[in-house]
C-alpha cells in the first residue's frame, strides 16, 4: 500500500481514530495535513508523525463549518499542494437517549459535524482533489445496525452512506473514488466517553472476534482504500467490526 509523495487531508485527527489513520497514511509515504477543532491536538498528531520520519501539517478546522473545511484545503494546497486523498472522518456522539427524549440540540449537535460536515467535505474534495483522487468517508457499523436510543447518531452515519454512493458516481469521471468504511465499536475518547461499559462489554463478547477494534484496525482498512490496491473499489461501504452482527 505505497503512497509514497501522495497529499492527504484527514479530518477529526487530533485523537482517536483520525489520529491512527493520520499515522497510518504518513507510515505508508503520505504527506499528511491534518485537521481537528482543538489546535493543540492536531499539533500533537503532526509532531507523533514528524518524530517517527513521516511529513505533516496541522491545521485548526472545525467540520461543522463551511469556511472552516475550505480553510483547511486551502492550507494543504499552499503547504504540501493539491491533494489527493481525503479522509472525511467525524465522529460526533452524544449520550444513547431514546427518540421520544430527543432535543433539537441534540440533533444539531451531531448532524452538523457528522452529515453536514462530511457532505461540504465531499463539495470540497470535489472541487480540489487531483484527478484519480481518493476520498474515504468513516461512518459506522450502527448506521447499517442501528441500535435503540442510538437515533440521532445512526442516521447521521447512515446518511453520510448515502452521500458516499452519489460523490462516488458524481466524481467518477475524474477517476476519483469514493468510499465509506464503517466502523464497528473502536477504543476511542469519543466511544468510551458516550457508551456505558456494560453495553461494551456485552458488544465486545456478542463479536466472533471477542473485542472492541482500534483505531489500527480502522486505519488498515482506509490506507487499503486510498492505495492503488483498491483502484476497483468505488461507491462501497466496508465494513470493519470484527464480524459483529449487532453493532
Amino acid at each position: 500500500m505505497n503512497l509514497k509523495g501522495q497529499i492527504a487531508i484527514v479530518t477529526a485527527a487530533g485523537q482517536g481514530m483520525g489520529r491512527g489513520i493520520a499515522e497510518k497514511l504518513a507510515l505508508e509515504g503520505a504527506f499528511v495535513v491534518v485537521t481537528g477543532r482543538t489546535a493543540e491536538k492536531v499539533q500533537e498528531t503532526a509532531r507523533i508523525i514528524e518524530s517517527k520520519g513521516g511529513k505533516a501539517f496541522a491545521v485548526k478546522a472545525d467540520n461543522s463549518k463551511v469556511a472552516d473545511i475550505k480553510h483547511m484545503f486551502d492550507e494543504c494546497k499552499a503547504h504540501f499542494g493539491a491533494p489527493d486523498i481525503l479522509v472525511a472522518n467525524v465522529g460526533v456522539m452524544n449520550p444513547m437517549t431514546p427518540l421520544t427524549q430527543i432535543t433539537e440540540e441534540d440533533y444539531y449537535q451531531v448532524y452538523e459535524p457528522n452529515a453536514k460536515g462530511t457532505m461540504f467535505c465531499l463539495k470540497e474534495a470535489g472541487l480540489q482533489l487531483k484527478d484519480g483522487g481518493r476520498i474515504v468517508a468513516i461512518t459506522s457499523a450502527s448506521a447499517r445496525n442501528p441500535q435503540k436510543r442510538m437515533g440521532v447518531y445512526s442516521s447521521s452515519k447512515a446518511a453520510i452512506m448515502n452521500m458516499v454512493e452519489v460523490a462516488a458516481q458524481e466524481f467518477a469521471d475524474r477517476n476519483i473514488r469514493v468510499n465509506s468504511v464503517l466502523a464497528g465499536l473502536t477504543e476511542t475518547p469519543t466511544m468510551l466517553a458516550y457508551l456505558p461499559q456494560p453495553f461494551l462489554k456485552v458488544i465486545a463478547e456478542q463479536t466472533p472476534l471477542k473485542r472492541i477494534g482500534t483505531a489500527e484496525d480502522i486505519a488498515g482498512v482506509v490506507a487499503f482504500l486510498c492505495s492503488a490496491d483498491s483502484k476497483w473499489v468505488t461507491g462501497q461501504h466496508i465494513m470493519a467490526n470484527g464480524g459483529s452482527i449487532c453493532f
